[in-house]
């Protein structure tokens, strides 16, 4: 049977995009109908999105308690009267990875008396259709491959009159048999469990299910795609008549929201590995190893007999499936330590034994090569970005570095990579470098896509995407999917301690991508934290790893959340960078068929309207506007605290974000910032504002009181419009003053969290000093912005930020934790790079470290930026400054 339920399962847009046509108004021929229907629906799907959104209805089956378990009840109010011929159609497939799988599909009854079922029967690995008290004569047979990884087409004919049933499985007659329904009657549908009278079951196997059709008489009359994200009822498209759900899990919302899986702490420093065969998750704690074994969704911790010896700050691991084993090691000792599962303890394969004890090497790309080597690229420590890359031979357990040609692999970290299928050639996109390394010189975002091939050790640059409107920086892997020439990577904004992911899908060969998936909250603070990303191909699952080190209570958080794959693209979808001539010229063409099928459609209505007034069943819908890819909306994961989406900053270039999460700052024209600076900084620490008098001195000087007044009221008005888009900030007056009104809990605002933080000198900790080193790391106060009125509020701010950091670092005894002390000494350096008492505790604490070197080197720079600056020598010699 060909007729409309085949055209609209087959040729429909899902996942709320796009919907043409659903039904047209019978005077409109079939040939026209079907013809335009598949050809404009394949065009316009061309011109929307080569990724069709995931959606269905999955049910919990008897891995639940009974209550707990699905059902689907499709006539909850009146049943389905139907007569004649009846085709009921669906889409199915199992869910993988549980013990039990026997249930019912569907019961189907008529006028409460008769049943119809399909149920799955484990035992056999076969479906079995089920004739009031009978099976029938033949089962049906999927190939399991198929059943767990793919939808399988169920088609199920009745004629009514002749009393005969035939059943489709992808288009494969499978089962002709009699039954015994009346001609006409009413009937009840369920789907899963159901508590109707005698034919009540909570026998459910774990599957999924969407687009239930019924037809009737070769008509589709309701159509349930089973598209909702929520809530316990569906709606059938055609009617409008709604189904019932008990104990719903909405396949979109899987593919849409990340799910936290676990989450736990564990003692001092972490590193992390995957083993994509068992689908297991090692996070490696100072005392412990913690495994995820995804397919089994149980985690477990099992303490060290003995740890690591590459265990130190800034350590990675990685699964070796050449070997079956899980390593940790130590770029900077060239130390390799591997695991014995049954010993629980770790063993040292190689160590060059140093007074290095933090890395080099933060954040570095890794990859286990085809030659079973482990390549690692990149890292950044001691001020310097990298660009080298070292391989780690396990056969031999020789260490060695990688001499690489071509100059397009700039020096980097925080960039995401990933291999081909074969593991020959990885992929490398983005990061955060210079130039040169050094991190002085002009730092900045990496948003090349760079092909390493292991055969030649050359770099190819495939591609550059823009700069973004807001930077971002890479969780440390890709996903790549070779057959769709497409790759998945985690992003987040860098410049951001309370910050979000957010999983994109980009082209390997063309500079575009797309936003897929809501957003996870993240803490970012560089050496801090760490976010990885892991596919599962047998649970069809992509696996975020997010830690966070907390300095005070010396231990890691750990949090594990998954999505189902492939994810779907947000409903406000991110543009690609660029649209090739190809997609504009399909839907020129698509508007084109549009035209010309409407032409048709409405003439032949003129001629028949006469004798037929008939409505338009299909309806075409507007597509929503898309943003552009780099607008990172914040979409909080459940159970979550959501980070603002609304930001200000200061700190650095002015820049404001709005609720929706996109970049205004180019709203504000240089009077309104202007405006806008000089009464924020006036309010915010409880300030009193700016009276209208001052206004007018400092923005119309040159205009009278009545001009500047109107120049003021006009202003103030385009300044409120501005606000209203940042939202939960806003203007007001009070006894003559014009002040700023902030809800601090909603936009973030990095000058108000400064001015708290300098405020409570007394109460500075690690984190509060770690989260002002992240605010003035995106530059100088107000950068780039000059006022005469604002000298003051820099040179404060200047010296304020300094002192704090000071006064911090007198607290601390350097030999305690001197990696500390250096990084507090950056933080310094950012604003003053010849600070005295900076570069004395930073040497010292060297040279604690047994870095002589470097200490030396350190302090050689210093002077000579120091005679740069003033013109003189510095006067206390390098064994002064380390007594």
């Amino acid at each position: 049977m060909k007729g409309d339920a085949q055209i609209v399962n087959q040729y429909r847009l899902t996942g709320g995009k796009t919907r043409i046509m659903e039904g047209f108004n019978q005077s409109l021929s079939s040939f026209l109908r079907r013809s335009f229907f598949f050809t404009l629906i394949a065009l316009l799907s061309a011109t929307v999105s080569l990724w069709a959104q995931s959606y269905g209805l999955r049910f919990v089956g008897q891995e639940e308690m009974q209550d707990n378990r699905t059902s689907l009840d499709l006539a909850p109010e009146k049943p389905l009267c139907l007569d004649g011929n009846i085709e009921l159609s669906f889409d199915v497939s199992l869910a993988s990875s549980y013990k039990t799988y026997f249930g019912y599909i569907f019961r189907m009854i008529q006028d409460d008396a008769q049943n119809l079922d399909l149920l799955y029967d484990q035992k056999s690995l076969n479906f079995k259709m089920i004739i009031g008290e009978r099976f029938s004569q033949s089962v049906i047979k999927i190939d399991s491959a198929h059943l767990y990884h793919h939808w399988n087409r169920f088609k199920l004919q009745l004629d009514l009159k002749s009393q005969a049933m035939h059943v489709y499985v992808n288009d494969r007659l499978v089962i002709t048999d009699k039954i015994h329904f009346k001609e006409r009657g009413c009937f009840k549908l369920f789907f899963g469990g159901n508590e109707f009278n005698r034919f009540k079951s909570k026998d459910v196997p774990p599957m999924n299910l969407k687009d239930i059709i019924l037809s009737e008489n070769d008509e589709p009359v309701y159509h349930w795609p089973l598209n909702e994200v929520g809530g316990t009822t569906a709606k059938d498209e055609i009617s409008g008549r709604v189904a019932s759900v008990k104990n719903p899990v909405w396949i979109k919302s899987l593919h849409n929201e990340w799910k936290l899986t676990d989450q736990l702490s564990l003692k001092g420093r972490t590193s992390v590995a995957f083993d994509p065969k068992s689908e297991t998750v090692y996070v490696i704690g100072s005392n412990a190893l913690y495994q995820y074994a995804v397919r089994k969704r149980q985690g477990s911790v099992q303490l060290h007999k003995n740890p690591p010896q590459s265990f130190f700050l800034g350590s990675q691991a990685i699964y070796n499936p050449y070997t079956a084993r899980l390593y940790d090691y130590f770029v900077d000792q060239k130390a390799v330590s591997v695991y014995d599962p049954v010993l629980r303890g770790w063993a040292t394969e190689t160590i060059t034994p140093s007074h290095v004890k933090v890395t080099e090497f933060w954040h570095a790309n890794q990859f286990i090569g085809a030659d079973s080597s482990l390549y690692i690229l990149g890292g950044y420590g001691q001020l310097t970005y990298k660009n080298r890359i070292h391989r780690y031979r396990f056969a031999t357990k020789q260490w060695e570095t990688v001499p690489i040609t071509g100059n397009v692999y700039t020096p980097r970290y925080l960039a995401a990579l990933g291999t081909n299928s074969s593991a020959d050639t990885a992929y490398l996109i983005g990061g955060y470098g210079s130039l040169t390394g050094e991190q002085m010189l002009n730092p900045k975002s990496n948003y090349d896509l760079l092909e390493y091939r292991m055969k030649d050790n050359t770099f190819r640059k495939i591609y550059e995407l823009n700069v973004p409107k807001t930077d971002f920086a890479f969780a440390n892997s890709l996903v790549i999917d070779p057959k769709a020439k497409v790759f998945y990577g985690l992003i987040f904004p860098n410049q951001q301690f309370k910050s979000q992911l957010q999983l994109i899908r980009g082209s390997l060969s063309e500079p575009t991508y797309e936003l897929v998936g809501h957003s996870i909250p993240y803490q970012f603070h560089d050496i801090h934290s760490y976010s990885d990303l892991y596919y599962c191909p047998v649970s069809q699952k992509l696996i975020a790893v997010v830690l966070y080190r907390n300095e005070p209570n010396n231990t890691t958080d750990v949090k594990l959340y998954s999505i189902s794959f492939p994810p779907n693209a947000l409903e406000t979808r991110a543009v690609p960078e660029q649209q090739s001539s190809v997609q504009y010229g399909l839907f020129g063409l698509a508007v084109f068929g549009a035209g010309v099928l409407f032409f048709l459609y409405f003439r032949k209505k003129r001629r028949t309207s006469a004798r037929q007034k008939a409505e338009v069943a299909g309806r075409l819908l507007e597509p929503e506007p898309l943003p552009t890819a780099e607008k990172l909306p914040v979409n909080s994961v459940s159970g979550t605290e959501p980070t603002p989406r609304a930001s200000i900053f200061f700190f650095g270039n002015f820049q404001v974000i709005d609720h929706d999460g996109c970049d205004i700052t180019k709203s504000f024209t240089p009077l309104l910032k202007e405006l806008f600076l000089l009464l924020a900084l006036n309010s915010i620490d409880k300030q009193r504002g700016v009276p209208s008098e001052k206004l007018n001195e400092i923005l119309w000087p040159d205009k009278s009181g009545r001009d500047a007044s109107n120049n003021r009221s006009v202003n103030i008005a385009k300044l409120r419009n501005i606000l209203d888009k940042v939202g939960f900030c806003s203007l007001s007056k009070e006894s003559g003053y014009w002040k700023m009104e902030f809800d601090f809990s909603q936009l973030y605002v990095d000058y108000e969290r400064y001015m708290a933080i300098i405020h409570h000198k007394a109460a500075l900790t690690r984190q509060t000093i770690f989260e002002l080193g992240e605010i003035t790391k995106r530059g100088s106060f107000l950068l780039n912005t000059e006022y005469y009125w604002l000298d003051d509020f820099k040179a404060d701010s200047s010296n304020k930020i300094i002192n704090t950091f000071l006064q911090y670092a007198e607290k601390l005894d350097i030999s305690e934790d001197p990696e500390f002390l250096i990084e507090l000494t950056n933080f310094i350096f950012y604003y003053d790079p010849v600070n005295e008492d900076a570069i004395i505790l930073k040497c010292k604490a060297l040279s604690l470290m047994g870095k002589h070197t470097l200490a030396k080197n350190t302090f050689e720079k210093f002077t000579r930026d120091y005679k740069a600056i003033y013109g003189e020598e510095y006067e206390q010699p390098f064994s002064a400054i380390i007594d």
